[in-house]
């Protein structure tokens, strides 16, 4: 295919796989330079196209934002259930809640981070955060579930109680080690973390 040919081809995309390069590139910005930086025209240069095709597509940049960030929940949920499977349940739990983290997982560990903080004067980032939280609690609660199932966890549990406890116990540890003073560490949030799912899910605590 020469030059002209891949101009042609650009040019005759469907609305939908239009819609579907731009939000591609909007998730791209999102995650390697903030939600703030995700700006209509800096998606526009991300996905070669004119700004009025952004605001052809998305109502607005909120909505924009918005839906680039719940994609990049639900895939990251996506892979983690397909590469996690075969491990033990305790060990998904953690991942699940984004420990260890690599460097992929600090960045969205940083993006969930802004996207909170926007979500308090934005209510399309607002919505997306909470269905994004929705979509992270059903996923802990399927893999409690399944380690429920395989006699690795506790039987008299409710696991959609826990994800939440859990969930919540992971915010709050993300939160702290934004207060560099404190010198909060991975490590130290991996020891809380193991200390409340001994406590709460193994059957001898």
């Amino acid at each position: 295919m020469n030059a002209s040919d891949k101009g042609v081809s650009l040019a005759y995309l469907n609305r939908e796989e239009r819609h579907d390069t731009i939000l591609r590139a909007a998730m791209r910005v999102a995650i390697t330079e903030g939600m703030n930086a995700t700006t209509v025209r800096r998606v526009a240069s991300e996905a070669g196209v004119a700004v009025g095709q952004v605001h052809h597509h998305f109502t607005s940049v909120s909505r924009l934002r918005a839906d680039a960030f719940l994609l990049l929940v639900k895939q990251s949920l996506a892979a983690f259930a397909i590469n996690s499977q075969n491990l033990p349940a305790h060990e998904r739990v953690l991942l699940v809640l984004g420990y260890p983290q690599d460097e992929a997982g600090k960045r969205e560990t940083r993006l969930w981070n802004e996207v909170s903080v926007m979500a308090e004067r934005d209510d399309l980032i607002k919505e997306a955060c909470a269905i994004s939280m929705s979509d992270w609690h059903q996923a802990t609660v399927e893999v409690i579930d399944a380690g429920i199932a395989n006699n690795e966890f506790r039987s008299d549990i409710r696991a959609s109680d826990i994800a939440w406890r859990l969930i919540g116990l992971v915010c709050g540890l993300d939160g702290l080690t934004q207060l560099t003073e404190l010198g909060f560490s991975e490590t130290e949030i991996l020891r809380h973390l193991t200390a409340t799912m001994k406590a709460e899910l193994l059957k001898n605590p």
